[in-house]
């Protein structure tokens, strides 16, 4: 009988992490649950424009009694109430515990902008994917935050480097594309009806995020000249 990969353990942390997720939709609500079921860090706020499922958000998974400075309308927000808790924790005052990490889960479009903003924090990063929309966005991400490691050294900032980590993801890379303007902007094999998408290593969504794959298609389709 063949033996099974025995399912990991919890992770536990000594000092759990405060999280921030950026984005109350499907990718921020998947990483909420992921982080509550396979760790026991803390998911400290939540920043969402949509008032809805920022509120549904924080029924779900944020810790009681629930505060103010857990819930942001908006990243900028965030990064506003973030700078000036720490100017008053320099003065002295006594504050709440700053974030340790944020999950980027806002619309693609918005990566570059988010990422390059909160890059001075110097917080942990887990970015989803893509990374952002074009060539130019990334190179602008890097170098906002190559920038920031530079000043963080010239200052001899005693902090732990941020990890800054991104999913995987394929909708974006040459062959794609062209598949995609080949199927469905020139139409060039006529209407698609059906389509069929096979992950061989396994059934579940997410596969592709972890492992390398290949992907079958099967597309039955009719000529134009069918369709007239």
């Amino acid at each position: 009988m063949a033996s099974t990969i025995p399912v990991p353990p919890k992770q536990l942390f000594i000092n759990p992490p405060s999280i921030l997720i950026l984005g109350a939709g499907s990718r921020g609500n998947a990483y909420a649950r992921a982080l509550q079921t396979s760790t026991n860090a803390i998911i400290a706020a939540i920043a969402e424009p949509n008032g809805y499922k920022r509120s549904l958000f924080a029924d779900k998974f944020l810790p009681r009694p629930l505060n103010p400075e857990q819930q942001f309308s908006d990243w900028r927000s965030w990064v506003k109430y973030e700078t000036v808790r720490r100017e008053r924790e320099r003065a002295g005052e006594k504050v709440e515990k700053g974030i340790d990490a944020v999950f980027v889960c806002v619309l693609d479009e918005m990566h570059e902008e988010v990422l390059r903003g909160i890059a001075p924090l110097g917080v942990h990063v887990c970015c989803e994917k893509p990374l952002s929309t074009s060539l130019e966005a990334c190179l602008n991400i890097f170098g906002t935050w190559k920038d920031e490691h530079k000043k963080r050294q010239s200052q001899d900032v005693q902090l732990r480097e941020p990890v800054f980590g991104i999913c995987h993801v394929l909708r974006y890379s040459p062959h794609n594309m062209l598949l995609r303007d080949l199927v469905v902007e020139r139409k060039v094999i006529g209407d698609v009806l059906s389509l069929e998408h096979v992950e061989p290593v396994g059934w579940w969504h997410f596969s592709h995020s972890y492992v390398r794959y290949v992907i079958f298609v099967s597309v039955w389709w009719r000529p134009f000249s069918d369709l007239y």
